[in-house]
Parts: C-alpha cells; structure tokens; sequence
C-alpha cells in the first residue's frame, strides 16, 4: 500500500528520526504546516505555531533529510490566509537541498488557485488538491479536465473534515458508515474517468487496524486501480503490515436519534478538550484522532 502519514511541522526536530524509521516503509511523508498548526482559543498562539512551521522548515533546508524510499509532501495554509505566500517561500528555501513530490493545498474548488501555486514555486512540484468543500467536489470535473494538458496535479486527496463543516453536517461520518462512503464514492466516480491518483482522508481510529484494513478493501472496491492511499496521522505499526485476512466492513445508517446525537456532541467535546494540546488543534483520544473542525461542528449541535 501506498500509505500517507501527517506529520506536523511544529515537532520538526524529530521529523527526521520519523523519515529514518519509515525509510523501509516505503510509505509518503506529509509535513503540516495547516490544521496542526492552529488553536482554536487564541489566534496569538495561531500565529506562533505558524511561525514555528515555517521556522522548522527552514531549519530543516539545512540537513537533507530525503531518503530515495520515501516521497516529501507538504501541506499548506490556505491560499486566501495570511499565511500561504510565507509558506511557499519557506518550500522554495527548503526545496534547495531536498525534493518534494507535492503541494497539498487547501480548499481548492477550481484550476486557477493551482495554476497560480504552481508559478508561485516555479519548480516541478506538482500540486495535490484537497477536495473539502461542496463548491470543490462540484467543480471536481472542471479541474481534472483543465489539468490534462497542464499536468500540474499529482493526485486528489480528499478532506472530510473540512467536507462535513462546510456542509453543515452532523455527525460527521466515519468510516463505519454508509454516508462515509458514499461521499468517497462521489469524487472517485469522476476522477476514476481520468485515471487520477486519489488519496483518502486520514483514517480516524488510531489503534484500530482492523477497520483500517478493511477500509482499504472497500475504498479497492470502488476504485480498481493502483492509484489509491490511505492516510494515516498515528505510528501505528499494524497500519503498515498488511494481514493475511481482511474483512469487509459491516455499514450501517448514521443514527438520528436526538438523544444520540445529543450524547455524542457531549462526547466529542469532552475528548477533546481533554486530550488536545497548545502545541496543535488536533487531539487524540484513546481510541480516536479528532481534527478541530469536529470539535466546532459538535459544540455547535450541543449548543443550539
């Protein structure tokens, strides 16, 4: 498997300890310089944490830490933020002395912010557009097609988060459900016409491999290519070695029991505020990753 892991830019010091213990893995880095880098109570310690990418960065342009087994990336802020032009001339220090296979760049729901990224660096990375928005998938087509003969695209990744907040959506689905898939389903049924790499949004259960495995199953039968990637944000072990035996996932209806719902809300929040750090947005339960988007979305249903 071609697997994907995040790994945010404000722990850089042990960025290149991770790229010598995956060196074997043959799995594809993603430095993150966006969503792992960001309080969600003080845009002051926003703004450090930023720094403190771009600073990492930039202190890593000094050794080279590429290993010819595995693949660079790196994930941006968003194009409109204050941010982004500092971070591609960060990219543009650090891309002297060590290759990049791609930009992963927010919120793209056209072909103009990646033609404009791609002059921004003017270089040969290619750009991996994160489908997280109803305006992105619904232009999905047009950006493809308007990529053919620029090929500035290396593949498509999918951000369900940032999906699920900008459609108003709660609970968010997660990888046991139907609603999950059928969400994946709507961007590989258009980019599978144009043979493009997708890869999948980052899988949730951190210490459950076996949905991780079978995850990958269902996301091989909808897609029967090579080009697929699972995306992972933890070190778990057993993301990386594939069983004998994979089950096929057992979907079900996401819930709409107000109760429910109402509990679940209750859930997310104290988990996340329980586990999360100053040093990023992002916590980690004991049984699963939640990104802050999924915080605001249940705070937001609690509340009302």
């Amino acid at each position: 498997m071609d697997l994907f892991q995040y790994i945010s830019l404000t722990r850089f010091k042990i960025i290149p300890f991770i790229m010598r213990k995956n060196q074997n893995r043959g799995s594809s880095i993603i430095l993150d310089m966006e969503d792992s880098a960001k309080d969600l109570f003080s845009l002051s310690n926003t703004k450090m944490l930023k720094k403190i990418c771009r600073s990492g960065l930039m202190s890593l342009s000094e050794e080279k830490i590429n290993n010819s087994n595995i693949k660079l990336f790196i994930r941006v802020n968003d194009f409109r933020s204050s941010y982004f032009k500092k971070d591609i001339a960060a990219i543009k220090a650090f891309s002297k002395k060590n290759k990049i296979s791609g930009i992963f760049l927010p919120k793209v729901s056209n072909f103009d912010v990646i033609r404009s990224t791609f002059k921004l660096l003017n270089s040969k990375i290619k750009i991996v557009p994160i489908i997280e928005t109803v305006s992105g998938l619904k232009n999905l087509r047009k950006i493809i097609e308007k990529n053919i003969k620029k090929n500035m695209i290396y593949g498509i990744h999918y951000g369900h988060w940032d999906y699920c907040l900008d459609k108003k959506v709660w609970p968010f689905p997660e990888p046991i459900h139907q609603e999950y898939w059928s969400n994946i389903k709507n961007i590989i049924d258009v980019i599978k016409d144009y043979n493009m790499k997708f890869i999948n949004t980052p899988f949730p259960y951190i210490n459950n491999d076996k949905i991780f495995w079978s995850s990958y199953k269902m996301l091989k039968e909808l897609y029967k290519t090579n080009k697929i990637s699972m995306c992972v944000v933890s070190q778990n072990k057993n993301f990386f070695n594939k069983p004998k035996k994979i089950n096929s996932l057992r979907l079900k209806k996401i819930s709409n029991d107000k109760n429910y719902l109402k509990s679940f809300s209750k859930k997310i929040i104290n988990e996340y505020l329980d586990s999360r750090s100053n040093k990023k947005s992002f916590s980690l339960s004991s049984k699963r990753f939640i990104p802050p988007h999924q915080f605001i979305a249940a705070k937001k249903y609690y509340e009302k």
